[in-house]
């Protein structure tokens, strides 16, 4: 969707047409997965221990050079309780005039999670969600246009 949007993007995992990274110190427009090996590798995935995805969001959110974090949250059995809390509480720490934060919340009304619960934190945290990943790159690529 960036791609398609005119973006050059890099990303530490295969993506077609996208340049490689090494990790999530890079300049430009990343796409950074971190469920990928070198994040797991010895700990648990980010959706059962998030606390890798939020010092990373921290870390971008506290740099004026980021203007749009895109966020993918997956909820379901063996995910954290409440993950959109955490990000709720990282934006709430965040430096006035952080990126913009963008995100789709993939899961169900089912979920020990509850879809409608996560994506009401996160709105009600400043966040920006889309129905699904696909409108969340769209809108990003469109913020960054």
């Amino acid at each position: 969707m960036l791609m398609a949007a005119g973006l050059s993007v890099q990303s530490n995992v295969p993506v077609p047409g996208a340049g490689e990274t090494a990790g999530p110190d890079v300049a430009g427009h990343s796409l950074i997965d971190l469920g990928d090996d070198e994040y797991t590798r010895g700990r648990p995935h980010p959706m059962i221990d998030p606390e890798l995805r939020n010092d990373l969001l921290k870390s971008v959110l506290a740099d004026r050079s980021v203007a749009v974090v895109l966020i993918d949250l997956v909820i379901g059995y063996g995910a954290h309780a409440d993950p959109a809390g955490l990000i709720a509480d990282a934006l709430a720490a965040a430096p006035a005039g952080h990126a913009m934060v963008i995100a789709s919340v993939s899961g169900t009304d089912g979920d020990p999670q509850s879809h409608p619960r996560q994506v009401a934190t996160l709105r009600a945290a400043g966040v920006l969600v889309a129905a699904s990943n696909a409108q969340a790159a769209a809108l990003a690529a469109r913020a960054l246009a």
